[in-house]
């Protein structure tokens, strides 16, 4: 099936880019391969354990995140095709449910009276389709660009966490009063129908930039769209201790521990934009200078300081940039066709942020 999804949208690209072609304009070939990786409460070499003992949140709202793809395009003029696959996937959470979390897995109780608030939140999506972007020139300094991309999804899965748990110190006890609402193609459960082997996403992206004699500056929306899986398995559970109830007689009933409802109705849900806003000074020989705003669902904004200076006959052009949340600092180089960038926050086990990318134009 994969194959035969990969040869369709190959055969779809090479028939558009025909259709399409002109032949007063250039043709460029790009191969992209990007990764960025990051946890604030788990070094990366953890990432895929299940043990939460080893969480070491920070204070406030946690996230984590992984964005890896793969494109080959094929740019004429203004029109660029491609041909992707990309996984992506964050998880967002308060330190509080972090914390308790960690507790027990570890099997430890607090010392005195305890109160947390739970929220959690992980959206994740792995596909691979086609891309069509277009972009061009506004006038006095200004571009626009915008692109859609049409994905087969393999994986999609949500789940929301939220809720209260306390502990009463003097009974040594816990209390819990926890919502939780899963969607995923893997989610298993009794009696569990079978389901389209595949979902569909059509994402989108837009943006503008300027480019001034002292400044630049640009702004732009990406990944919002929509998704749908036909019979994708769901589940919504609630876990609440305080089981006794009053009827509408007054008769005290006893509620079950744990209530849940699985069902395959099918899901077609919007998927969250990720917003940009960067901007900064143009220095001599042609340097950049700036800030870098990119507005992340249920977290809110991660910044970033960048210096970019062009290439210069056998110099080759290079980028600095120092993500402020992240702590990881990349740098970049680009010589011909081919880019390259790595980063990090730190070398070794205990690296928690890294991002690593390549790639390669060739023009005719």
């Amino acid at each position: 099936m994969k194959v035969r999804a990969a040869a369709w949208a190959a055969a779809a690209l090479l028939a558009l880019s025909a259709r399409a072609a002109d032949g007063a304009a250039p043709v460029s070939w790009t191969l992209a391969l990007s990764s960025q990786w990051h946890a604030d409460a788990l070094t990366l070499a953890r990432l895929g354990d299940e043990d939460a003992g080893l969480l070491q949140p920070r204070r406030g709202r946690n996230l984590a995140y992984i964005d890896d793809e793969a494109r080959l395009s094929r740019r004429q003029g203004d029109w660029t095709w491609s041909l992707l696959a990309r996984s992506h996937a964050t998880l967002v959470a308060t330190d509080q449910a972090l914390e308790l979390a960690g507790l027990l897995a570890r099997g430890e109780r607090a010392s005195a009276d305890q109160h947390w608030q739970a929220d959690v939140r992980l959206r994740a999506l792995a596909g691979a389709g086609i891309a069509l972007a277009h972009d061009g020139a506004l006038g006095g300094g200004w571009r626009w660009q915008g692109e859609a991309q049409l994905l087969r999804l393999s994986q999609w899965r949500e789940r929301r966490i939220q809720g209260t748990v306390d502990f009463a110190a003097a009974a040594s006890q816990y209390s819990f009063d926890l919502r939780s609402d899963e969607l995923g193609n893997r989610l298993d459960f009794p009696f569990r129908e079978p389901f389209a082997p595949a979902g569909a996403a059509l994402l989108l992206a837009a943006g503008l930039a300027w480019e001034g004699t002292g400044a630049w500056a640009e702004a732009g929306l990406r990944d919002g769209g929509w998704l749908s899986w036909r019979g994708v398995p769901q589940q919504a559970q609630v876990l609440n201790t305080d089981t006794r109830a009053v009827d509408g007689d007054g008769f005290i009933v006893y509620r079950p521990l744990l209530q849940g409802q699985d069902s395959q109705q099918g899901r077609r849900e919007r998927w969250p934009w990720r917003g940009r806003l960067a901007g900064g000074a143009r220095l001599a020989d042609g340097q950049r200078l700036g800030l870098a705003l990119d507005a992340v669902p249920g977290f809110g904004v991660l910044s970033a300081l960048q210096w970019h200076r062009p290439a210069a006959g056998a110099v080759p052009a290079l980028g600095l940039q120092w993500r402020l949340h992240e702590r990881r600092l990349t740098l970049s180089a680009a010589w011909g066709g081919l880019t390259l960038s790595a980063g990090a926050d730190r070398l070794g086990a205990g690296m928690r942020s890294r991002e690593l990318a390549l790639g390669y134009r060739l023009a005719f």
